[in-house]
């Protein structure tokens, strides 16, 4: 079992979707013109998506509000700031702040209007901080 998988599977209250396909994983990806990152692809293959006690992950799910590709291609439209290289992995509906990974893996925060900052080295990593 990978560690992203680990770490997800002890969320308290989680409620996972069904597990995306190697297909899903691939469309998605070719929509937003990214490479998912290999955690966030084992992610995917795993969960789909997940809500879990005050965190939703986005994913592969027909619910556009939990859905990467939407949620990417809405909060890329509202901050011309961020690269087109990241792709969101929580809206923390939380004062506007949106976190996003990148291919290699890295984590990056935003705040409406700024450009995103490095908060964590993995998804792994960042659900680690947030859980604590």
């Amino acid at each position: 079992m990978s560690r992203i998988t680990e770490i997800v599977n002890t969320l308290p209250q989680l409620l996972p979707l069904k597990p995306a396909t190697a297909v899903q994983i691939t469309d998605a990806e070719i929509q937003l013109r990214v490479s998912f990152a290999d955690e966030y692809k084992d992610y995917l293959a795993n969960f789909g998506a997940v809500m879990a006690d005050g965190i939703e992950l986005t994913g592969i799910a027909k619910a556009e509000y939990r859905n990467v590709v939407s949620v990417t291609k809405k909060e890329r439209a509202l901050n011309p700031n961020i690269p087109n290289t990241l792709y969101v992995v929580e809206d923390t509906h939380m004062d506007g702040i949106i976190i996003w990974q990148d291919a290699q893996g890295f984590i990056y925060k935003s705040h409406p209007g700024s450009e995103p900052c490095k908060v964590a080295e993995s998804f792994a990593d960042y659900l680690l901080s947030v859980r604590k």
